[in-house]
C-alpha cells in the first residue's frame, strides 16, 4: 500500500469536513417538509407546494450550508412565514369574508400577515451582529413561504405580502438603525 501523502490527507480531511457541514445544513429540510406538508393538507396545488417546495428546501440547504447564521434566519423565516401561509388558505377555505365584493379578501389578509412576518424578521435581526444579511435571508424564506399561502389571491396576494413584509420590517430597520449612528 501507497504511504499517504500529507496533500491527500488534507483533502481528504476538507472532504469529510464538508460532508459533515452537509449533514449538518440537512437538518434544515426537517424545518421544511412539514411545511410543505401542511401546505398540501390545506389544499394547495400539488404543482405549486412541489416547485415552491423545492425551492425553498434547496434555499434553506444552501443558507444553511453558508453559516449557521443563516440556518438561524432560515427557521425565523419559516416561523415570521407559517402565518402567511396559514391565514389567506383558511380564509378562504372557512368562506369568512365574502369574495366579490371587489377586493379578494386575501390581498388584505396576505398583506396583515406579511407586516406581522416582517416585523417579527426585523425583530429578529435586530439582534444578529450581521443584520443585514440575516433579515435579507430570512426574507427570503419568508417570501416562499408565504407564497404557498398568498398564491390563493394570485400575484395581487404575493405583491400584497411583500409590501406587508417591507412596511412590518420599516419601523424596526429604522429604530436600529439610528440606535447604532
Amino acid at each position: 500500500m501507497a504511504p499517504i501523502t500529507e496533500q491527500a490527507l488534507a483533502r481528504r480531511g476538507r472532504w469529510m469536513y464538508e460532508l459533515g457541514r452537509a449533514r449538518w445544513a440537512s437538518r434544515m429540510l426537517l424545518v421544511v417538509l412539514p411545511l410543505l406538508l401542511a401546505a398540501l393538507v390545506v389544499g394547495r396545488p400539488a404543482p405549486l407546494v412541489a416547485g415552491l417546495g423545492g425551492l425553498l428546501g434547496a434555499t434553506a440547504f444552501v443558507l444553511a450550508m453558508v453559516h449557521d447564521r443563516y440556518a438561524r434566519a432560515v427557521r425565523t423565516g419559516v416561523l415570521a412565514g407559517l402565518p402567511t401561509l396559514l391565514i389567506p388558505v383558511l380564509m378562504r377555505a372557512l368562506h369568512l369574508l365574502p369574495v366579490g365584493a371587489g377586493v379578494d379578501p386575501c390581498i388584505p389578509a396576505s398583506f396583515l400577515s406579511g407586516i406581522v412576518a416582517g416585523w417579527v424578521v426585523s425583530r429578529r435581526a435586530s439582534e444578529e451582529t450581521k443584520g443585514l444579511s440575516f433579515w435579507t435571508a430570512a426574507v427570503l424564506v419568508t417570501a416562499l413561504t408565504g407564497t404557498l399561502g398568498c398564491s390563493v389571491a394570485g400575484g395581487s396576494g404575493v405583491v400584497g405580502l411583500m409590501a406587508g413584509v417591507v412596511a412590518g420590517s420599516a419601523p424596526v430597520l429604522l429604530r436600529v438603525a439610528t440606535h447604532r449612528s
